[in-house]
């Protein structure tokens, strides 16, 4: 009985790590866009690490819950984001190319959104509450997103 509550516990405990990264993330991308528009390339090129290292961690936690044979939708939910971030490390920090302005930024950036989406239905499978904290978070992010063309 001991056992089976401790994994019980485990699992909530990794679902609010998903809600919280879900909400740095979006909130860290919103800042990483103020930092594009102001011409800080230093502090976007920060964030943008950040942001990846919580990526990938959210494809550990896919990849743990595979292992623990999670409900497939715990395991389905991360992979977009992850793969946002292994494609972002290789185009933005390997290859260092500047793809923003050519014709493979329309997948990069559907990735992106589908990524975040992902995460927005991680965290409305794990309470509904913080599945719309998670949105008002997208939307944050969303917004300044788009600024950043008309600014």
């Amino acid at each position: 009985m001991g056992l089976d509550s401790r994994f019980q516990t485990d699992y909530k405990e990794i679902g609010l790590i998903v809600v919280y990264m879900a909400n740095l993330i979006n909130v860290i991308m919103a800042i990483l866009f103020v930092a594009r528009i102001s011409g800080l390339p230093r502090v976007e090129y920060v964030l943008g690490i950040v942001v990846m290292i919580m990526g990938f961690a959210l494809g550990y936690i896919a990849f743990f819950n595979k292992k623990n044979k999670r409900n497939k939708w715990e395991v389905y939910l991360l992979i977009p984001i992850f793969l946002f971030f292994v494609v972002d490390l290789i185009l933005d920090y390997i290859l260092s190319f500047d793809f923003r302005s050519t014709a493979i930024v329309e997948p990069y950036i559907l990735l992106y959104y589908v990524g975040l989406w992902g995460l927005i239905g991680y965290n409305f499978r794990f309470d509904r509450k913080w599945g719309f904290v998670t949105l008002a978070t997208y939307f944050l992010n969303m917004i300044l997103s788009i600024l950043i063309h008309y600014v």
